[in-house]
């Protein structure tokens, strides 16, 4: 690549356009990245929205994938500041009578916990949450790629395919269904759709073998330590460029893009195929998210005690509440009671909060 290539451009900023400005600078690409905010990162951001010196994560949170990522293993972030911080408790799934389903890091811990779902719980995590690490090459690397460890990939793969609403049956106690049907609804679509099972499989096997950690000093840090290392590998950054049209792209022999499939349509116009074209331009954007950062003084009182523990909370009722939810959303219409994400990020990293001041991200 060395040789064929000398300069790289990588439109968007965010947290896979820095990603790929990286791989491109590590291979000896002189890379510019172009950013249209004023501050590169997109949802991997952090702020002082509230109250000085009150830390609150702009999108992204909890990061059970990110720290066992390879592609960030490799590149020694900590030495740009990037250190994981985990709850006492990952998740928890409260109900109306102060029953919960709680996800622990340990398999073993968290079947207890579940009664006549433990056996189904093990089943299901124990075997692949010890593989993680070998599955981690192969979900999260390219799609079009031979398997580097097929059989793990099989065993773990089978039951992705099934909707949510499936595996969900298998459960017998509604904290075993709850637990499992709140993270397979971070999929953000209907739990009956097929392979909506994949995302609450993937979180929670990642769970189970790392933990679902928060960025010390919110998840800007990320950002932060990934801009330090392009910054190391030579590579630029241009904040404030918004690129609408081809002809605003520089000169480059590669160029990338971290956007949405219908602005490269329209940035790149008839330079790109037609078919491409239209299959980017004809793309259905999934439900929006509703977000309210909240400054509290002391904790949350959840009825369920291990909540106070937790890093999230999921509030969503019992499974049969929660898939009525997703599929008014889905269908654009706003639940009475909708599927809430509860961040307390801050009983991991207390750096976040001011004196009994706290930021609850929702």
């Amino acid at each position: 690549m060395k040789g064929a290539s000398q300069t790289a451009i990588v439109a968007g900023g965010g947290p896979n356009g820095l990603a790929a400005a990286i791989t491109l600078a590590k291979a000896g690409l002189q890379v510019t990245v172009l950013e249209a905010a004023e501050e590169v990162g997109g949802g991997a951001r952090s702020s002082e929205a509230i109250v000085p010196d009150l830390v609150h994560d702009h999108c992204s949170a909890i990061h059970p994938m990110a720290v066992g990522s390879e592609f960030l293993a490799g590149l020694d972030l900590d030495r740009h500041g990037l250190s994981w911080l985990l709850p006492d408790i990952d998740c928890v799934h409260p109900l109306d009578d102060g029953s919960a389903g709680v996800l622990h890091r340990s398999v073993g811990q968290t079947a207890d916990g579940l009664g006549a779902d433990g056996r189904r719980w093990r089943a299901l995590f124990d075997w692949t949450s010890q593989r993680f690490d070998m599955l981690a090459e192969d979900i999260m690397g390219p799609l079009l790629s031979i398997p580097g460890h097929p059989i793990t990939l099989a065993r773990f793969g089978a039951p992705t395919v099934l909707p949510a609403s499936v595996l969900a049956r298998l459960f017998r106690t509604d904290q075993g269904r709850a637990l499992f049907g709140g993270v397979a609804a971070h999929a953000f679509r209907p739990l009956h759709y097929p392979m909506t099972s994949a995302i609450g499989l993937g979180i929670i096997t990642a769970g189970h073998r790392h933990g679902w950690p928060v960025a010390a000093g919110g998840s800007q840090s990320i950002t932060n330590a990934l801009v330090a290392t392009l910054d190391e590998l030579g590579g630029k950054i241009e904040t404030g460029v918004r690129v609408q049209a081809a002809s605003q792209l520089p000169p480059a022999d590669v160029t990338m893009f971290d956007l949405a499939p219908d602005a490269v349509a329209g940035i790149l116009g008839d330079r790109m195929p037609g078919r491409i074209a239209r299959a980017y331009n004809k793309l259905r954007r999934g439900p929006g998210a509703f977000k309210v950062d909240f400054a509290i003084e002391g904790a949350v009182p959840w009825t369920n005690p291990q909540a106070r523990r937790a890093g999230t909370v999921h509030l969503g009722g019992p499974y049969a509440e929660l898939a009525a939810a997703e599929r008014e959303v889905h269908a654009g219409r706003m639940p009475q009671r909708p599927f809430v994400l509860v961040g307390q990020q801050y009983l991991a990293d207390p750096e976040r909060s001011v004196g009994n001041i706290h930021p609850l991200w929702t």
